[in-house]
């Protein structure tokens, strides 16, 4: 082939990948503001107008698989357009002149299959909720036979992966290592989560629970790996340095979060009857994320040089410099209820929600929407055209997520203490006053300023300003 026609094939290939990409970024975007819609709903049950919620048919039951289903297709989704752009750039330089362009093609068919068998999954899962058909199973809701085009779909994408690596694994930056390591842990913990329908697990409901916490632990991780994978690789590409991404401290942290994910779900545990040696397990692993927390909290202290630094993408930037804030808040609170004599004060209490909340939202959405944005840019041939409405969604969005952060964890720990004191959590109805309202103005604040972020997500054709 000659040079022009290798840069066409090129071309070619990164096109497909950037349509890839978009295919998976425009359902995450919908489930984004969809996930942030019923929570403002769920907001509403802090408030009188619990009841009439009720009336309606909006029952607390049915409103949260949505909210917290919408909010973790909406990471896996845009983690997947992160990762499938990749795929196919490195197709694109690496792939045999010759063959790239069939190998490419074949990876987008599998890669639109995929988004199908998501897609109609989303879809048959909330139609299964808005009729009351629910598994009752925490996080699992949906009818345990969609498992099967979810698990097809991670199938898939381990297809494409194998394709576009050809197992090279040794060549490749840590970033591709965590986009395979989550294909690896989400089949593994996936399994494991659906083992709830074995007969012999019903009649053990102890061991149940352990098996499930443990599942959706390193589940969690799946996800994670798929957000710091992405954010790597933003990272080389914004600063044009692929430096870190091979460093040892990258490999480091990596192999620190993979540990984590096994095992970090013990402080959800350490109330069941199950061996010490797994509790002290999950404790030491749980505290090397003090290694992390120092590495985060070392890049905190050049935010306002990040800032200055910001080039042509002031949103992106933005949203990057509110994902280390909040990681390094969210650390440190990990830290805290991981140590048992703490965490008898806050588990079952609303700081729990602030946490996982604070996570989903301040490190996990916040790093998926400046990924989405530059995908989203590089597609359409922009950086940063009028950033001031996108910066005041930023920060309309984090002054959200900090209300509803600071109130969760302020009303979880008062429970705490006060289970300390006279032996009883407070229950539904007996909330502070003000806890309703605002987490309603929290929600609001969050979706205002989401929304104002998501509309190149949603966009279907490239416009070239």
């Amino acid at each position: 082939m000659t040079a022009a026609s290798t840069d066409d094939t090129s071309a070619a290939i990164r096109e497909l990948g950037r349509q890839v990409a978009a295919g998976f970024l425009r359902p995450a975007a919908a489930l984004l503001l969809a996930s942030l819609g019923f929570g403002l709903l769920l907001a509403l049950y802090y408030t009188p107008l619990a009841a009439q919620l009720n009336q309606l048919g909006l029952r607390l039951y049915l409103l949260r698989p949505l909210h917290t289903g919408a909010a973790m297709a909406w990471i896996y989704l845009a983690g997947m357009a992160m990762a499938q752009r990749w795929l196919f750039e490195h197709v694109a330089a690496h792939a045999p002149p010759d063959r790239a362009l069939t190998r490419a093609r074949r990876m987008a068919w599998r890669a639109r299959l995929q988004q199908g068998l998501w897609i109609a999954s989303a879809l048959l899962a909330t139609a299964a909720y808005a009729t009351g058909h629910t598994s009752g199973r925490e996080y699992l809701e949906y009818p345990p036979w969609l498992a099967i085009p979810i698990l097809a779909g991670w199938l898939l994408f381990a297809a494409n992966f194998i394709a576009a690596t050809r197992f090279a694994l040794g060549s490749l930056p840590v970033y591709a290592w965590m986009w395979g390591t989550s294909v690896l842990l989400f089949v593994t913990s996936f399994l494991e989560a659906q083992a709830w329908l074995l007969d012999v697990l019903r009649a053990r409901p102890v061991r149940d629970m352990a098996i499930q916490w443990q599942a959706m632990g390193s589940l969690v991780g799946s996800f994670n790996l798929l957000v710091y994978g992405s954010l790597s690789w933003l990272a080389t590409r914004l600063s044009a340095d692929a430096t870190y991404a091979r460093s040892n401290t990258a490999w480091a942290l990596f192999l620190v979060g993979i540990l984590n994910s096994f095992t970090n779900y013990g402080h959800h545990t350490y109330h069941l009857p199950q061996g010490e040696t797994m509790k002290w397990v999950s404790f030491v692993v749980s505290m090397s994320e003090i290694a992390i927390f120092a590495k985060v909290a070392w890049d905190c202290s050049g935010l306002a040089r990040k800032w200055a630094g910001r080039g042509g993408w002031p949103v992106v930037s933005a949203l990057l410099i509110a994902t280390t804030a909040w990681t390094a808040l969210q650390l440190l609170l990990a830290l805290v209820i991981s140590v048992p004599p703490l965490n008898v004060f806050v588990h079952g209490t609303l700081a729990i929600p602030a946490h996982s909340m604070g996570t989903l939202i301040g490190i996990d959405t916040m790093a998926m929407l400046a990924v989405g944005l530059w995908l989203a840019g590089e597609r359409h041939g922009e950086q940063a055209q009028s950033p001031r409405p996108h910066i005041g969604g930023v920060v309309l969005a984090n002054a959200g997520l900090a209300l509803m952060w600071s109130a969760l964890l302020w009303v979880g720990v008062e429970s705490g203490l006060r289970m300390a004191r006279i032996g009883t959590l407070p229950w539904a109805g007996t909330f502070p006053d003000w806890l309703g309202p605002s987490l309603l103005l929290a929600g609001i604040l969050l979706l205002a300023g989401i929304g104002a972020l998501v509309g190149p997500l949603l966009r279907k054709h490239p416009t070239r300003g």
